[in-house]
């Protein structure tokens, strides 16, 4: 059985307790809701970057969804939804965390090699829901959102996963922290190592490691404020 923090256990048993038979998508912590059913999570957003400036079009990212006051000037959602409640509906839905993508140093001096390592977990799918300004229903892979800078390529649309973020010593006797919580990075798309949900291969986003190639496509990203659902959905099959 996979590793559980113990804040993750407690949440997840509680849950369990109360959950109803054949529950439909239901509130289980703020901005969060679960289908254990259909095996559906879905968290309440809003879009936190203007690309539709002609005088500054170009908005880099390194997160598809983070927290209040953390990354939002290069995310494209921003949620009040608790990273660790994340972690915690998604294992509800079935789900198994690995580990978030990282480097390791191998051989000295000049021989000194930097190797990164992929995340590891369970296959999610991410999707977008919204509606335009016409009053239609829309979806979206985050990948529509998204181009390259100098192509204008999209990345092709693939499954995410459960990295499951890590525990932190906060040092000074106050006992470990869901990294996550305080880095606020819960969907990401460069590798910062705190991720709840990964992009599945590891890029830096030191731009002295990984050149920062993917930006916003204004043809396709909502005005900002735009309200936002994200859902996750086990991608294996």
């Amino acid at each position: 059985m996979p590793h559980r923090p113990p804040l993750i256990r407690t949440l997840v048993a509680t849950l369990a307790l109360s959950a109803p038979a054949g529950a439909q998508l239901r509130d289980v912590f703020p901005h969060v809701r679960v289908d254990t059913e259909a095996k559906v999570v879905e968290i309440d957003g809003a879009v936190p970057i203007f690309v539709h400036d002609p005088d500054a079009p170009d908005v880099y990212l390194e997160v598809i969804v983070c927290t209040p006051d953390t990354k939002e000037h290069e995310s494209l959602v921003v949620t009040r939804a608790r990273p660790s409640h994340v972690h915690a509906a998604l294992l509800m839905i079935g789900l198994n965390p690995g580990r978030p993508g990282h480097w390791t140093w191998s051989g000295d001096g000049a021989d000194a090699r930097l190797t990164a390592h992929d995340p590891e977990g369970d296959a999610v799918r991410v999707s977008l829901h919204w509606t335009d300004a016409d009053g239609r229903a829309r979806s979206a892979d985050p990948s529509a959102w998204i181009t390259h800078h100098d192509t204008g390529e999209k990345p092709n649309p693939r499954a995410f996963v459960f990295a499951g973020s890590r525990m932190m010593d906060r040092g000074f006797g106050r006992g470990e922290m869901y990294d996550a919580d305080g880095a606020g990075v819960l969907v990401g798309l460069a590798t910062f190592g705190s991720e709840v949900v990964a992009w599945p291969e590891t890029f830096s986003p030191d731009s002295g490691v990984d050149e920062p190639v993917w930006v916003a496509d204004p043809a396709t990203t909502p005005p900002i404020d735009t309200p936002v659902r994200v859902r996750f959905t086990p991608a294996g099959g």
